[in-house]
Order: structure tokens, then sequence, then C-alpha cells
């Protein structure tokens, strides 16, 4: 989170589907910043910066299933011709 300073961090998973994890996940990021970044997302706004996947249970598959549309439109296209 320091170094690459994400918008929102998504965590998802079976993993996650574990009663109060993602809240301990929220509580830990906190314990250990310590204070030492004081942006708006990371102070009262934890609960939307570390948030579960908008689609939960689907997101993998609707994910897979937009990267493999992308590479079929990809593989779709003619090949520019080099001279």
């Amino acid at each position: 989170m320091c170094t690459l300073a994400p918008q929102r961090v998504v965590i998802g998973g079976g993993v996650m589907e574990q009663p109060d994890l993602l809240a301990r996940v929220r509580r830990d990021r906190q314990a250990l910043l310590r204070g030492h970044i004081q942006a708006p997302e990371l102070l009262g706004g934890i609960g939307a910066y570390v948030a579960p996947p908008v689609l939960g249970r689907r997101a993998g598959v609707i994910g897979a299933l937009v990267l493999a549309g992308r590479a079929v439109a990809t593989a779709s296209r003619p090949s520019p011709t080099v001279p």
C-alpha cells in the first residue's frame, strides 16, 4: 500500500467467507500503519478502502469471461502488415 498507493484493495475468494475475517484485515491494516499515512481512505474510510468484490463469488468467473472476450477480440483483428 505504501509503495503502490492503490485506490482500493479488494480481497475475495473462499477464505474471505470466514466470519469477521474482513474486519480483522481492516483492523490489522490500521494497526500496522500506526497513523504514518494520513490519507482519508485509511483514516475514516477503511471499510470502503479494504473491501470485498462487488460481484461477490461471481467476480472470478466474470473476470475470466471478460479476459477471454478481450483475447478473442484481439485474435480476430487483422495483423498490421509491416513493409
